[in-house]
């Protein structure tokens, strides 16, 4: 999920050392909007509503035999402060848009270029498919 605000882009860095946004999956009954608040609590221990979520299409794309689907959304609003609460992800921080970390990890990439085609990001090929906006057919 891209968790965006004042501050930049909250990224966090995977013990194996890529910069990732935070993420994860959803459960059987959950919309992508409570999902992606009920992952931010677990990953950041970061407060959202689901009505402060919005999901931006679906990603497809394959990783050798794998056809890997993501759904990117987009968090405006939460409370607290971001902190560790998994071993795989730590040392969560907001970063601005023109001084992203490196290595970012490939799927946090394409979410962020589908919904910012203006960032100058290097990933494989993906296949963006938007939703479309409230009130239109």
């Amino acid at each position: 999920m891209i968790v965006h605000g004042p501050d930049g882009l909250l990224l966090g860095k995977h013990r194996l050392g890529t910069w990732e946004l935070p993420g994860g999956v959803a459960e059987r009954g959950e919309t992508f909007e409570e999902a992606a608040v009920r992952e931010l609590a677990e990953e950041a221990a970061l407060v959202a509503d689901p009505t402060d979520v919005q999901a931006l299409g679906t990603l497809l794309d394959r990783v050798g035999d794998v056809v890997r689907v993501t759904v990117p959304v987009l968090v405006t609003r939460w409370s607290g402060v971001p902190q560790q609460r998994e071993d795989a992800i730590g040392a969560w921080r907001f970063w601005p848009h023109d001084a992203l970390p490196q290595p970012l990890f490939v799927p946090s990439s394409q979410c962020l270029t589908a919904w910012r085609p203006d960032l100058a990001l290097d990933h494989p090929p993906v296949y963006f498919q938007p939703f479309a906006a409230p009130g239109r057919d």
